[in-house]
């Protein structure tokens, strides 16, 4: 392994580790003073998924929040965020659950209409780049 991969970590809060293993990836990684974090959906941790956009988009959330605070960040160091929608009519509905996580400092972000996710029930995904937390 070479000196810049060992400085690179890969980070799976405790209850994703299954998830990570079984889709073969991490749910997010840092590197410098940088995080990526992997595509959130709104999947709790026992595994269901809510129908309700409103409810997929507060998990997803509130995923995103727990894996940037396993990785030494937060969502005050959010910088850029993508956010894949089956959907993009319900964009509005997204909006306003994001404003309760990002009341202000929004980052920089990105919205797309994708035709599916991993899993048909979901209809939202969050990818986000944060710096680390001082």
């Amino acid at each position: 392994m070479t000196e810049k991969a060992e400085r690179i970590q890969r980070v799976n809060p405790p209850g994703a580790e299954e998830i990570a293993r079984a889709y073969k990836f991490s749910q997010a990684v840092v590197a410098g003073d940088r995080v990526d974090v992997s595509g959130q959906v709104g999947i709790t941790s026992d595994m269901q998924i809510s129908e309700d956009i409103t409810e997929q988009a507060r998990q997803a959330f509130v995923n995103l929040k727990t894996v940037l605070e396993a990785a030494g960040s937060s969502l005050e160091n959010v910088t850029h965020m993508t956010m894949y929608y089956t959907d993009i009519a319900e964009a509005q509905e997204v909006d306003a659950v994001f404003s309760e996580f990002f009341p202000e400092r929004y980052p920089a972000r990105t919205a797309v209409q994708v035709v599916s996710l991993i899993a048909p029930q979901l209809k939202l995904e969050i990818q986000a780049s944060a710096v680390l937390n001082d």
